[in-house]
């Protein structure tokens, strides 16, 4: 009972006095608010005024200062448009920090004694981006505006580069009648304009500018007053403020709502309450009614030191309720008056709050291992306590959920991680983290001619720690601790990381600062745990690794059999990747020029590696006896062969007759002069077909004439053409002929001409894209159709099946499932016969479609083609011829220009020279007369 009446009365006794004590504070404080609220509240109102007016001449005085030293410098260095017209950039280092210095300037510009307009301004938000234009990457806009003559603009970015120019219309605007040019002229300091609304963008503001009468120029800046509507509202709220300029009163800025838009400011005429200033323009204060409710007018002077002769009379006039001004007083009395309750109902719980006080730490526990539980770790907060024993309790509860919540964080930062080498440094971030340690190492177990040892995965620091062959995880963990000695830490067992077959994968070392106490039991058991995430990263790297190893190696070996296939191309796909590849990582580390924002990721250089090595896998398809065609007649072989034995026969043919008319009495002497004659002819006639068939030259109109006539001559045959055939051949062939047949000495057959099969024909809406026209038959083999050739020693057909091999490019590698990262393979790898111009194939694509790596291998190819010394069709060039050609095709738009620009002005062509090419074809290379070649 004692116990209970003891609570009772301290409670009592602690809400009385607290009761008491607010009560009698707070009826004081009431008293004197009441009685002074009044006075305070007008005082406050002027205070609020008068340091809006000061705040405003600093801000006004402040831009007018700034301004007045941005056209000193301009006028000091002379900026006109005469020395800007030759090198629009050279004024931006001086200009640039002027404009960023004053946000309200919209633009420094030049008036030029003719009328002309040199203007520089910045792009500071996308509604000026979207007004003017501007392309990506603009910050900074010049303007030349001559009256009654286009305009033209030019962009730049932030490091004055240029990077677009435009001409563009512009209404009749002249810098001689604007109102800041004359006056200027007139006085030798700066000169200040009334407001008034600017010519292009009619929004208000003033011009302050400064002239050189001896040269009738003006510099001059436009600051603009629409910020300032923003400030009045803001400082005010309640009231009616508006910004003037004496003595004709034009609003300048205004707090009202109808201001919301900079360029509809309202005419002061048409505002009440304000019309008293019109006839006592330096009136302090005044009271006017509106609507029935009295408004109390107050008028400050802004004091504003401009520097010059300049000036601008100010006002900052506002009305505001008088009975809402006294409605603060009344209102913050009663304010006061319901705080004091409040106070005094609130603290009536403070008894009952002072015996739960026990408990609440233990509340607290409990909720704090509910969200333990739950998995919640977003509202624990660290607590302290008074009592010990429930400070230690807390403490370890905040451990514990400090280890749990960074635990999962790690779980989910590991699941984000997009490579194997991020991932070990997170976890390695992770066990430092988790243990309090100074540096945690993870090795990863390497190979490296057939010695095995652990490498650091640390891009920053290599270290490598030999290993035995056999070494049992005792004495690896003490030879890795040996290795580690002395580098400054403390350094814990290692944890030893084995795969599921028992292999060791690395290891992870944990260094703690000397005198730091050791890791406990339990802190090493949750690290081994952990640690097992690294392990499953360091086995995955391996498996990863494993696989793009053998990848990389097919495609090297389908590359190796393209080449193989044909000892005319030897080598050719294993050269223009390395020369891409150098081009590539040229470009890529460029700091300067054209290619100085290209950069390429480790997903792109592995693409452009694929792309490049599997750029002429169509070959595979391609007939070895297309691609090593030598003449003109050979297909598996040279049909000349078969040519020569029909002349044979003619020739035998003309002794059979010689023979059998001396049998029959003829004259001797007559018939071996023509059978010699027949024999010359014969064998001059197949020394022409034979010429003609090595295809060196071009064939001609009295040529053809000669091939057709002897085409058309007779020879007998007496065998069967259709015996020993395969099914197909004679299929194709179709029934045989009666015997003897006369046939011509050089045929162009039906069955000489293959069609293509409907499973190869390629449509025009195919879905790869492909513009490349397939010919209506796959080959013509006919003798007469080949020895026609009017150059080289390829028919349009067999050409075709040369080109095709892109076309089955593409086809092939478009048909591969990729990661997303290389998706973009087959574009490169098809795309180094397109040309700039869209002339090239199979696609047709021009230059803005084609990607840059697409362009690199499209130079590589050529580069290598013209120089390689295994073409049987051709002698191998010298760097100088090589680019002299490639110059010309670039002329003809089949190669990228600021490329081969790259390639001649980084000498890319000599360090490929040197590792691939003959001494012989490094000739001297005039790199200025190839540029202008290309021109």
């Amino acid at each position: 009972m004692s116990l209970f009446y003891s609570r009772f009365s301290l409670r009592v006794y602690i809400t009385c006095m607290f009761a008491t004590l607010i009560i009698l504070l707070g009826g004081v404080l009431i008293y004197a608010q009441h009685r002074h609220n009044s006075a305070f509240v007008l005082a406050n109102s002027e205070h609020r005024l008068d340091s809006l007016a000061s705040r405003l001449s600093q801000q006004l005085e402040q831009s007018l200062h700034n301004i007045n030293t941005g056209l000193t410098l301009m006028r000091a260095n002379d900026v006109t448009l005469a020395t800007s017209e030759q090198t629009p950039a050279r004024w931006w280092p001086l200009l640039h920090p002027l404009l960023d210095a004053n946000p309200g300037v919209t633009a420094f510009y030049v008036g030029e004694p003719d009328g002309r307009t040199l203007a520089f301004s910045m792009i500071r938000d996308p509604q000026t981006r979207a007004a003017f234009t501007a392309p990506t990457g603009a910050d900074l806009m010049m303007e030349i505006i001559a009256p009654d003559s286009t305009a033209r603009r030019f962009y730049f970015d932030r490091h004055y580069r240029l990077v677009d120019e435009v001409e563009f219309y512009a209404e009749s605007f002249d810098s001689r009648t604007r109102p800041w040019f004359a006056p200027t002229l007139t006085q030798p300091d700066l000169h200040i304009t009334p407001p008034y609304y600017f010519h292009f963008s009619q929004v208000p503001g003033i011009t302050l500018s400064l002239g050189d009468a001896s040269r009738q120029r003006v510099w001059a800046a436009d600051l603009l007053l629409s910020d300032l509507d923003a400030q009045l509202k803001q400082a005010l709220p309640q009231a009616h403020t508006l910004l003037l300029q004496a003595p004709a009163f034009q609003v300048l800025a205004s707090s009202l709502p109808e201001s919301a838009s900079a360029d509809l400011m309202p005419a002061f005429d048409e505002l009440e309450g304000f019309g008293i200033l019109s006839t006592q323009p330096d009136l302090a204060s005044w009271k006017v009614e509106l609507n029935g409710d009295v408004w109390l007018g107050q008028q400050i002077p802004l004091t504003l030191d401009t520097g010059s002769k300049s000036s601008l009379d100010l006002r900052l006039s506002t009305l505001i309720p008088y009975r809402k001004l006294m409605a603060q007083a009344l209102g913050f009395g009663r304010s006061q008056a319901w705080l004091t309750l409040l106070i005094v109902v609130l603290s009536l719980p403070v008894v009952i709050m002072a015996s739960r006080a026990i408990t609440r730490p233990l509340r607290q526990m409990a909720e704090d291992m509910k969200g333990i539980q739950e998995f919640d770790f977003d509202g624990l907060k660290e607590r302290h306590y008074f009592y010990r024993e429930l400070d230690a309790q807390a403490r370890a509860i905040t451990l514990m959920h400090r280890t749990l919540a960074g635990f999962i964080q790690e779980l989910h930062r590991l699941s984000q991680s997009d490579d194997f080498n991020s991932m070990l440094q997170r976890l390695s971030q992770g066990i430092q983290h988790l243990s309090g340690g100074q540096r945690c190492l993870v090795y990863r177990a390497t190979q490296q001619d057939k010695t095995h040892c652990l490498e650091l995965l640390d891009k920053a620091q290599q270290h490598r720690i030999p290993l035995p062959d056999k070494v049992e995880p005792d004495e690896l963990s003490m030879l890795i601790l040996q290795a580690l000695k002395g580098r400054g830490l403390h350094f814990e067992p290692p944890w030893l990381l084995y795969d599921r077959f028992g292999k060791l994968n690395g290891a992870i070392v944990l260094g703690l600062r000397y005198g730091t106490a050791s890791l406990s039991a339990g802190k090493r058991r949750f690290i081994t745990h952990y640690s097992e995430f690294a392990n499953l990263a360091l086995e995955d790297m391996a498996l990863f690794e494993q696989q793009q190893q053998m990848t990389e190696s097919m495609i090297r070996v389908i590359a190796s059999a393209i080449d193989a296939k044909s000892p005319y191309t030897s080598g050719h796909c294993q050269r223009v990747p390395e020369l891409t590849l150098m081009l590539a990582r040229a470009a890529h580390h460029s700091e300067h020029g054209d290619y100085a924002d290209f950069r390429l990721s480790e997903q792109e250089w592995e693409a452009l590696y694929l792309a490049s090595w599997l750029h002429d896998c169509g070959k595979v398809v391609t007939p070895e006896h297309v691609i090593d065609k030598a003449t003109k007649l050979e297909t598996i072989y040279n049909r000349l062969h078969e040519i020569r034995m029909r002349f044979e026969v003619l020739k035998r043919d003309a002794d059979i007759l010689y023979w059998q008319e001396i049998a029959n009495g003829g004259n001797e002497n007559l018939l071996a002069r023509q059978r010699e004659q027949q024999h010359r002819q014969l064998d001059d006639d197949f020394a022409f077909i034979a010429h003609l068939n090595q295809g060196g030259e071009t064939v001609s109109e009295a040529q053809l004439e000669r091939l057709n006539h002897i085409a058309e001559r007779r020879w007998l045959r007496t065998l069967d053409n259709t015996l020993g055939l395969s099914w197909e051949e004679l299929q194709r062939r179709g029934d045989s002929e009666s015997l003897p047949a006369w046939e011509p000495l050089l045929a162009d057959k039906p069955w000489h001409r293959l069609p293509y099969p409907a499973k190869e024909r390629i449509d025009h809406d195919n879905p790869w894209g492909i513009t490349l026209k397939q010919p209506e038959l796959k080959l013509d083999l006919g003798e007469r159709y080949n020895l026609a050739i009017a150059r080289g020693t390829l028919t349009p057909e067999e050409r075709y099946t040369i080109n095709a091999h892109m076309v089955h490019t593409l086809i092939m590698l478009s048909e591969l499932h990729y990661p997303e990262h290389l998706s973009e393979v087959p574009m490169l790898a098809a795309g180094h016969h397109e040309r700039m111009d869209g002339q090239g194939y199979p696609r047709s694509l021009k230059a803005g479609d084609l990607p840059l790596q697409a362009r690199m291998m499209a130079l590589a190819d050529v580069f290598e083609a013209l120089t390689a010394a295994d073409r049987p069709y051709k002698k191998a060039k010298s760097l100088s011829e090589t680019l002299t050609i490639m110059a010309a095709m670039v002329k003809k738009q089949h190669l990228d220009p600021g490329l081969f620009r790259f390639f001649v002005e980084q000498e890319l062509y000599l360090q490929y020279g040197t590792r691939f090419l003959a001494p012989e074809q490094l000739d001297s290379v005039n790199k200025q007369r190839i540029l202008e070649l290309m021109s």
